[in-house]
């Protein structure tokens, strides 16, 4: 291919640093870092904006964490019962600090002001929950 018939890629522009989030953004930022903050030390706190349902941002962290529960309770069944052949001694611990991973993951994009599922089960947590919907 000559220069002049190479397809050109589409420019991606970061977002500026000081560029202003919407109004729903910066309404729910809060909650959504908080769901992900406490949720370190074992606080379900992505349970109040599940409730309150007022904010998208909030309520879509929310799914987002509940979702990293969810598949941190079944790698801890699956870890414990896999502790009999002696594969949940690898996998248990594998498998949660992957789970933190993710939430750290999540809390970035809940302080940068994203929208974007986590890595691997983010998906999942937009399809199942879909019917949660803010109010």
């Amino acid at each position: 291919m000559t220069e002049e018939q190479k397809p050109q890629e589409p420019e991606v522009v970061p977002p500026t640093a000081g560029a202003p989030l919407s109004k729903d953004v910066e309404e729910g930022r809060t909650f959504a870092i908080l769901s992900y903050a406490l949720s370190f030390i074992s606080i379900p706190f992505f349970l109040v904006p599940l409730i309150m349902r007022n904010n998208d941002f909030s309520l879509y962290h929310a799914k987002q964490c509940l979702m990293i529960w969810l598949a941190g309770i079944a790698v801890g069944v699956v870890g414990s019962l896999l502790m009999v052949v002696c594969i949940g001694v690898i996998l248990l611990p594998a498998g949660m600090i992957f789970l933190l991973v993710l939430a750290v993951m999540g809390l970035m994009n809940a302080v940068q002001g994203l929208q974007k599922p986590v890595p691997v089960i983010g998906k999942y947590a937009e399809d199942w929950f879909k019917g949660i919907t803010k109010v």
